[in-house]
């Protein structure tokens, strides 16, 4: 069965996710990358901005609230079988 994760409006095929990097920094702020071996979302960076969360005009840079931030990181983990 194929599994999306949901960020904002965007949905991702998870068998798609090549890689990702649960320690990278936007500007100092936590952040997630994602790789993906689809040719329409290369990858994506998901930032947490708790102040400035709006819908976002850069397709592969997202800014999540720190709520969604834990939610993503969780359903990567929980689908890559990944224990922090």
């Amino acid at each position: 069965m194929k599994k999306a994760l949901k960020i904002n409006n965007i949905y991702i095929n998870m068998e798609t996710i090549v890689a990702f990097d649960l320690n990278y920094k936007i500007d100092g702020n936590r952040a997630l990358y994602l790789l993906t071996n689809s040719s329409e979302l290369p990858f994506l960076e998901v930032e947490v901005d708790d102040i400035n969360v709006e819908e976002c005009k850069d397709y592969q840079a997202q800014k999540v609230t720190t709520t969604e931030f834990i939610r993503i990181k969780r359903e990567l983990c929980v689908y890559m079988g990944i224990t922090l």
